[in-house]
């Protein structure tokens, strides 16, 4: 059972409260460009578990937080589709396959899941669609395509976090995107799952 099925509150990631969005003065970014052999596993996974890299990279932030700062489950405001929960999950508590399926049906349901719409704002937003920080989050995840290669820029608000929380989450992804990459199945909807 992921621990979104029983979590009642998204929680807090960062390091520091703050009460208003940041300012260009206050965001510092961390660049942490996926290498070639990443890339390629990231591309490979796609096809092979019929999943966008957007899930992909979304379910490997879950992983990468909970093993960073806990588990649990935060709010993601995902670019184009609105704000979704994301389980932070280790390996213990759920497996690499239900981890991409948790982000695919929180994808699928949308923003307007009852429990979304209660919550308080998001202090992440990811998108892989640019790179210009957007200015309202704490921290910003943003993934493109550069030279052939997936650039994960890392936007964080200096108020709201230390920048080595910042720098363990950049090492902590590309770990977990090769956990899931190595360990997940195909998701039941697609031709792999079923045989075709």
């Amino acid at each position: 059972m992921l621990i979104a099925e029983f979590a009642s509150t998204p929680f807090r990631i960062a390091d520091h409260e703050t009460v208003d969005a940041p300012a260009a003065a206050d965001l510092a970014k961390i660049s942490a460009p996926l290498n070639s052999t990443l890339t390629g596993e990231l591309d490979g996974a796609q096809w092979y578990l019929g999943v966008a890299g957007e899930e992909i990279l979304l379910a490997a932030l879950g992983i990468a937080i909970a093993r960073t700062i806990g588990e649990g489950v935060v709010l993601v405001d995902v670019a184009g589709r609105g704000s979704i929960p994301l389980s932070c999950t280790s390996a213990g508590l759920a497996t690499a396959t239900e981890s991409l399926g948790a982000v695919h049906r929180s994808l699928s349901a949308g923003p307007t899941a009852p429990k979304v719409a209660a919550a308080p704002p998001s202090e992440i937003f990811f998108s892989y669609l640019g790179t210009e920080p957007g200015l309202r989050h704490a921290l910003e995840l943003r993934a493109y395509r550069a030279d052939g290669l997936v650039a994960l820029d890392w936007w964080y608000d200096t108020r709201s976090f230390d920048a080595y929380t910042i720098e363990e989450l950049a090492e902590q992804l590309p770990l977990a995107l090769i956990e899931l990459t190595s360990e997940a199945s195909p998701q039941p909807h697609t031709p792999m799952a079923v045989g075709h």
